[in-house]
């Protein structure tokens, strides 16, 4: 039987692709406990007493989501984020764009 995630639950995992200091030392994907999916990064970190603890946060996966209702596909995050790198519109939630020339747009 595969592991079945339930809200709440969460698994953290070390980062082997650290490479900076800025890096996470792990990551951690999880539900949150209305059922979202999240994600979220920890890092090691020493105290003034020189006591270690970890720091980090936490935030639901909006890609995930996207990913998981079939709104989200690699072609469509490409096409949304050169869209927006170019100018030519720009990404609002949902997915939905909203075009420079539209009257609710602010510039």
């Amino acid at each position: 039987m595969a592991y079945e995630k339930k809200p709440g639950d969460l698994t953290v995992f070390k980062n082997d692709r650290k490479e900076k200091d800025t890096h996470p030392d792990y990551t951690i994907t999880g539900l949150t406990l209305d059922g979202r999916p999240m994600k979220g990064a920890l890092w090691l970190k020493e105290g003034r007493d020189g006591k270690k603890f970890m720091a980090g946060k936490i935030e639901v996966d909006e890609y995930a989501e996207r990913k998981a209702s079939g709104e989200a596909s690699p072609e469509n995050d490409r096409r949304q984020r050169d869209d927006f790198r170019s100018g030519s519109s720009a990404p609002v939630a949902g997915g939905v764009h909203k075009f420079p020339d539209e009257p609710d747009v602010p510039w």
